[in-house]
């Protein structure tokens, strides 16, 4: 006859992973800036290891024809770009078994999605942090955004010959504001089919790509935000362990620990796809 509480090895069976679409739709919900940036190395993670290794397909620039002599051959160093998985986060909350049976409604239940939400936040808070390492930079520290801030953004773009499709802006609640007093981005005679009024900012467009409104945006000292206007190429995210959640037993304080974690990389990949807008506020 055992004379010890039944392990939770014993338990395993009872004692579910959490992969529930209510957890994993609150995570994907909650990506702002993480949804916008290039995964497509993300699949080379899937077997293991803290780094891959990216080769840069250089382009080559062709020459004059001269049939006096041989032609050049191209034949420049090949580089790599290593986008390193190194940011690992973890989240959890444990409730005792007589709180579980008395709060109602079930707290164990709901905080869930509020877990998710904090680790899909980080990871979006992380991507935000990517727009300082922009070389490109537009605006000033502590003044509103102007028309002319926002088109030397995009020719900053336009002229690194970035894809027009998968660009946007991203930027923070207060610079709306400044949007919002500039005519060029919202009489309907400057842009056609912009009902600000009706609406607000929401799902409206800037000079062909969609704004984006977050606070996951890095700061200035003095409360600042650095935001960002690029095209998905700019930055690669790589989610090697996308945020898993599991139900652990706590025998010991009679509780139900509720974690997870998630493993990502970040990485600039092509500077001069990005911009980085400074704001006042």
């Amino acid at each position: 006859m055992a004379t010890e509480p039944i392990t939770a090895t014993n338990l395993a069976n009872w004692i579910p992973d959490v992969w529930s679409k209510e957890v994993m739709g609150a995570i994907e919900l909650n990506f702002v800036i993480a949804a916008l940036f290039d995964r497509t190395f993300e699949a080379f993670a899937t077997e293991g290891g803290d780094k891959i290794v990216v080769p840069n397909l250089a382009n080559i620039s062709a020459a004059a024809v001269n049939t006096n002599i041989d032609m050049t051959l191209y034949d420049a160093v090949q580089n790599v770009t290593n986008i390193n998985v190194n940011f690992k986060y973890d989240i959890g909350v444990a409730v005792d078994d007589i709180n579980k049976l008395q709060s109602n409604p079930k707290y164990f239940e709901k905080v869930k999605s509020k877990l998710a939400y904090g680790l899909a936040k980080q990871i979006d808070v992380n991507c935000g942090a990517q727009f300082k390492t922009y070389s490109q930079q537009v605006g000033t520290v502590n003044v509103a955004l102007t028309e002319d801030v926002f088109m030397s953004a995009y020719e900053y773009v336009n002229a690194a010959n970035a894809p027009f499709d998968d660009r946007a802006w991203v930027i923070d609640p207060k610079s709306i504001t400044d949007l919002l007093k500039l005519d060029y981005f919202v009489r309907t005679d400057y842009a056609p089919g912009a009902n600000i009024h009706r609406t607000g900012f929401r799902g409206q467009w800037i000079l062909g790509s969609p704004v984006y409104i977050t606070t996951n945006l890095d700061t200035y000292a003095g409360g600042p935000h650095a935001a960002g206007y690029f095209q998905r190429e700019a930055t690669a995210l790589v989610v090697q362990m996308q945020p898993k959640f599991e139900v652990a037993r706590w025998p010991l304080r009679h509780s139900d620990i509720l974690i997870g974690m998630c493993v990502f990389g970040l990485e600039e990949m092509r500077d001069t796809f990005g911009v980085c807008i400074n704001t006042r506020a």
